[in-house]
C-alpha cells in the first residue's frame, strides 16, 4: 500500500529558518539580478526570505562573480554578520 501525504508527517526544519529583515532580503535579490552569471540554478520566481537564503547570495557572488560583484558580496556579508551573531 502506497502512503499518501495525508499518511506522512510533514517534513519541517528544526530550527526553522529565520526570516531576512525586509531591506536586507530586497538588496540580495537586486543583486541575484545585477549578477545573473552567479546564480544560474536560481528559479525566476524565487525570493530571497530568509538568512540562510542571503548567505547563499554572498557566497554565490564570491565564488562565481568578478571583482566587483566580489566587494558586493563583502559589502552584504557585513550587513549579514551581526544578525547571525549570538546575542547573551
Amino acid at each position: 500500500m502506497a502512503a499518501t501525504p495525508s499518511d506522512t508527517p510533514e517534513l519541517q526544519e528544526f530550527p526553522p529558518p529565520t526570516p531576512a529583515p525586509p531591506e536586507l532580503a530586497a538588496r540580495a535579490a537586486a543583486l541575484v539580478q545585477a549578477h545573473p552569471e552567479c546564480f544560474w540554478f536560481w528559479h525566476p520566481e524565487a525570493r530571497v526570505r530568509n538568512l540562510e537564503d542571503v548567505r547563499l547570495v554572498v557566497e554565490h557572488l564570491r565564488e562565481y562573480g568578478d571583482r566587483r560583484a566580489w566587494f558586493e558580496a563583502q559589502d552584504l556579508h557585513r550587513c549579514l554578520s551581526p544578525l547571525f551573531k549570538k546575542k547573551y
